[in-house]
């Protein structure tokens, strides 16, 4: 059941709001007739609300409207003047499914608003003069519904929202921001629309459908965001989210393998995605996750995957052809989804690094982005091996990789700080000046301030 007091305070048009909760009063009073009228008070200057922002953009259809608005304000209570506004609201429902701020049953469920507040505020409406009396959960329904339907959404047009919504998400200059998504894109939008925009991001999630002309950005490319678009939905509704991706289950299925090994490595990570996977296609992944033959990226990020557990859990093969990568492929695999399962294994290539070149790439590919990830015993176990290998510790960008972990880390658990400094102690056993006695670690740990009070979750 809607809670009325939460979504009043979520009336999109602030001005409003204390409209609605007037109508809300009314309602808590037992003024059961007085509730309904205030409620399709409220629904009206709503519309009216919407149809001049509209008007403003340019919307002809809005603009004609609000010609009218103008016409009956400048009238005023003169007999013209109420004439006026009683045609424009006789209207209103009917324009708004015109603009697509609703939809026919949206206007059917508002339409009972008005009807019902008529018979309030004209007892006459009923034979033998007899008043019209609502039970107080036909008020309820009424306000419930004004504010679903209506109230609770800004003034974009279904249409509109989902151009706005693609048109975001292949801006070259798109960042995820989660929180917005959901706010502009999923919460605020009714429930047709909502599915729909959903759609339009597995489409491109799965598909890497072409794009409207003009858009410059390539469709591959923008396929990595409509996925990260789609997780942010799912954490609104992923029942929606799973629905959604089961329908575009047969399409993918006939994608050629380089294409789904993409869709793969993108979605992967979330349940949504393998609960829409049937058997069949199950086992075409199978299939193509052991194929030698997909170009390196893809197998690359495809194999990345052995990190996340719903995907290691469908994909068993995935942790065997991980195992049984060479090193610099396996530095490769970590690079591209960096999790606290590859920390035993990050520590391990750490210690068996054969030479400088490959010390230097784990300085700039992996060990900076597993920082993060790391408990105190495994960062304390990662520094042992850093030091205790010359090929790392001697490597080109480790100095600099030290510095930046250490503040990354040093003050998350209490250890980690003295991790560190025994660290560099050791280190300055073999190097007391130059570039590898780590200055620059030393000068993060002068600077780094201890905390305390965290917790180690590798620590019961």
């Amino acid at each position: 059941m809607l809670d009325l007091e939460a979504s009043v305070d979520r009336v999109w048009d602030r001005d409003l709001r204390p409209l609605v909760q007037e109508s809300l009063r009314c309602y808590n009073a037992g003024a059961v007739r007085a509730a309904i009228a205030a409620t399709w008070t409220a629904v009206v200057a709503d519309l009216l609300g919407k149809v001049g922002q509209l008007a403003e953009e340019g919307e002809p259809i809005a603009q004609a409207m609000q010609k009218q608005v103008v016409k009956a304000q400048e009238q005023g209570l003169s007999p013209e003047g109420v004439r006026t506004m009683q045609a424009i609201e006789d209207q209103l429902l009917k324009t708004a499914v015109d603009l697509e701020l609703i939809d026919s049953i949206g206007q059917r469920d508002l339409e009972r608003i008005r009807q019902d507040r008529h018979l309030c505020v004209h007892p006459s409406l009923r034979r033998h003069g007899e008043a019209y009396q609502p039970e107080p959960e036909v008020a309820r329904a009424h306000l419930a519904v004004a504010l679903t339907t209506l109230l609770l959404h800004p003034p974009v047009q279904g249409q509109r929202i989902q151009t706005s919504f693609t048109n975001y998400v292949t801006d070259p200059t798109f960042s995820p921001a989660p929180s917005h998504l959901q706010s502009t894109y999923f919460d605020r939008v009714r429930t047709g629309t909502r599915r729909r925009i959903v759609a339009i991001a597995a489409k491109h999630a799965l598909h890497e459908l072409d794009l409207p002309e003009g858009v410059v950005v390539p469709n591959r490319v923008v396929a990595d965001p409509m996925a990260s678009t789609l997780k942010a939905f799912a954490e609104r509704d992923r029942s929606l989210v799973r629905d959604v991706v089961d329908t575009q289950m047969s399409r993918f299925a006939a994608l050629e393998g380089t294409a789904q090994a993409r869709a793969l490595a993108r979605l992967g990570d979330d349940d949504f995605f393998w609960d829409a996977v049937d058997a069949p296609v199950r086992d075409r992944l199978v299939a193509l996750v052991e194929q030698p033959g997909l170009p390196v990226e893809e197998r690359m990020a495809v194999i990345a995957l052995v990190g996340v557990p719903v995907a290691r859990e469908h994909l068993p093969a995935l942790e065997e052809i991980f195992n049984a990568m060479p090193l610099f492929e396996q530095i490769d695999v970590m690079a591209a989804r960096p999790t606290s399962y590859f920390v035993p294994t990050l520590i391990e290539v750490v210690k068996r690094t054969p030479n400088w070149a490959t010390g230097s790439y784990l300085a700039n590919r992996v060990l900076v982005e597993h920082a993060e990830h790391l408990t105190s015993a495994q960062l304390e176990d990662l520094l042992q091996a850093w030091v205790g290998n010359d090929q790392c510790r001697l490597a080109n960008g480790m100095p600099e990789a030290a510095a930046r972990m250490a503040a990354l880390t040093a003050g998350v658990y209490p250890e980690n700080r003295q991790h560190w400094t025994e660290f560099l102690k050791l280190v300055r056993i073999f190097e007391q000046s130059g570039y590898y006695s780590y200055r620059e670690l030393e000068l993060e740990l002068e600077q780094a301030v201890p905390v305390s009070s965290a917790t180690d979750p590798g620590v019961s």
